[in-house]
């Protein structure tokens, strides 16, 4: 027997990530920003098998590969980086629960836009 997916709980812990991953992002240096990044992606395609979080996931694997061949690191260009993607998963949202998703990953990425 499966038990229901709490989409709560696992969007709470993206966003969460997510914060976690900016932060550091502030104080490291780009190849461990990448890594970050990379483990974040990882993490939520193995909590989320489809939809947008596995999105979320692919996309965030993919910037850190890109991050990673940069010689320096500039935040906001990190930034501008997660907010393309949030960007393209309002497109892709198909349920409620998705949506409600990619809110919450903008407005946390709004909390950390350099004005």
């Amino acid at each position: 027997m499966s038990q229901p997916i709490d989409w709560a709980n696992i969007g709470v812990r993206i966003v969460q990530g997510l914060n976690t991953t900016i932060d550091a992002v502030r104080q490291l240096d780009t190849q461990e920003s990448a890594l970050v990044m990379k483990l974040l992606g990882k993490s939520c395609t193995k909590m989320m098998k489809e939809g947008v979080g596995h999105q979320f996931g692919i996309a965030m694997i993919e910037t850190s590969e890109k991050l990673a061949l940069k010689d320096k690191l500039v935040f906001e260009d990190v930034i501008k980086m997660i907010t393309a993607i949030i960007g393209k998963l309002y497109f892709s949202a198909k349920t409620a629960e998705e949506l409600e998703l990619v809110k919450q990953l903008d407005e946390a990425v709004r909390n950390y836009q350099v004005v």
